[in-house]
């Protein structure tokens, strides 16, 4: 199969001096979670809502702070473009993704936009030309980044930061109850563009000496969302067992990028888009 076969075309492209509010609009009235920037009609950046997430929520720089219909998106895109042909083998698209970490890559020829190669596009691909060659069991990471209802979303970030994943899943006990993508925290900021996070201010009261009045000691902000505010509560899951070709289709059918993997009720890993663009790149081998 080749990239053509399977890449989406047109792309939905944005210019680097439109605001960030713009590209929300754009991924969300066409559910996607990444847009090519075009400058004079040649490509030069990605964002994505995973870019949103990190390089709104992090950092010190004043821009952060404005309303984001006046931040451009020159400042939040992603420079490290990769790209292929059309006529690419799709198991070379698939490692060429995984070997350089990035969600897609884009496609040219002459120099020109002709189309996107996202990790979608090779789900897709493997739900449809991959059935019966492997288990969920054997492709999925056991290792689970797992949060409780109640951790404040900030702690959902930090686990994402620490561990370099896109998603934390809300366990009760062994059991899953939800999950906490990057998109969701991305969109959770944005709802309040001047602020960011919604926030609550504690502040400390200093024990007073004799016949003095207390003194406030420090004000402390607090995000006050959780990730039960935020979290998908109707999981899709899927057994070790299963076929993965149908946890494949299953991301496709309800637009989502992992699935917890479950034995009965209690959680024994995830299956990721990533999972399976590794599985392509390794059935080639």
């Amino acid at each position: 199969m080749k990239v053509s076969d399977f890449m989406s075309s047109p792309v939905i492209a944005v210019r680097p001096a439109e605001p960030v509010a713009h590209a929300k609009r754009l991924m969300l009235r066409h559910g996607i979670k990444r847009l090519v920037v075009l400058e004079r009609g040649r490509p030069v950046g990605i964002v994505s809502m995973q870019d949103l997430a990190r390089r709104l929520g992090g950092g010190t720089a004043g821009w952060r702070r404005r309303p984001i219909d006046s931040i451009p998106i020159a400042n939040v895109m992603n420079k490290n473009l990769l790209s292929a042909p059309p006529r690419a083998e799709l198991s070379s698209a698939a490692k060429m993704i995984l070997r350089r970490g990035v969600g897609s890559l884009i496609v040219t020829e002459g120099g020109q936009l002709v189309g996107i190669l996202t990790k979608t596009d090779l789900t897709r691909y493997f739900a449809e030309h991959l059935v019966g060659r492997i288990k969920v069991g054997e492709l999925m990471t056991k290792r689970v980044i797992t949060a409780e209802r109640l951790h404040s979303i900030m702690r959902v970030v930090d686990l994402m930061r620490e561990n370099n994943v896109g998603r934390v899943v809300i366990v009760d006990g062994k059991k899953p109850v939800g999950i906490v993508a990057e998109s969701d925290i991305a969109f959770a900021r944005l709802e309040e563009p001047a602020q960011g996070l919604t926030e609550r201010r504690l502040r400390f009261v200093r024990k007073p000496a004799t016949a003095e009045r207390a003194k406030y000691r420090y004000v402390k902000y607090i995000a006050l969302l959780t990730a039960e505010d935020v979290m998908t509560s109707e999981l899709v899951v899927v057994e070790p067992g299963a076929d993965a070709s149908k946890a494949a289709g299953l991301m496709v059918e309800h637009k989502i990028s992992g699935l917890p993997v479950v034995d009965g009720e209690e959680l024994k890993g995830i299956i990721t888009k990533t999972d399976l663009v590794r599985g392509i790149a390794n059935l080639s081998d």
